[in-house]
């Protein structure tokens, strides 16, 4: 039987992070279950470099200004999230996590060698902040 997944090298944008000038942003929030939840499902999908690949989906802030700056990332992308995990490329990569540019930029693909490390990759992202830029309640009429 074939493997009719979809090569994600296809998707990798040749971009490269700074490693702590980046901010690493994801919408919260997560459970351990949900985690295992989206990297089966990119597992699913995709393969890198025709092996099992496990990761989630994050945006880069990597501009001052601009749609890849914090601003536009959590007050457009990330406007329908009151909390998110911050956190760096560095941060993540000191741990062993692989962040590739992925898609349309500013979205990035967190790697995980293994989906066992959805635990550490947790950890990584450090606690719930709050989004100021989050789409407050609905005023009614």
């Amino acid at each position: 039987m074939s493997d009719v997944r979809e090569e994600l090298r296809t998707r990798i944008r040749e971009e490269l992070a700074p490693a702590n000038a980046a901010v690493v942003i994801r919408g919260g929030p997560d459970t351990l279950s949900l985690l295992r939840s989206h990297a089966r499902r990119l597992n699913r999908l995709y393969m890198l470099d025709g092996e099992d690949v496990f990761g989630v989906s994050v945006f880069v802030a990597q501009d001052e200004i601009g749609p890849a700056s914090e601003r536009s990332i959590l007050g457009s992308k990330l406007r329908s999230y009151p909390m998110i995990y911050r956190t760096t490329v560095g941060q993540l990569t000191t741990l062993g996590f692989e962040v590739l540019a992925t898609f349309t930029s500013p979205h990035f693909t967190v790697v995980m060698p293994t989906l066992d490390r959805v635990d550490d990759l947790v950890n990584a992202f450090g606690r719930l902040l709050p989004n100021p830029y989050a789409e407050g309640p609905k005023e009614g009429p």
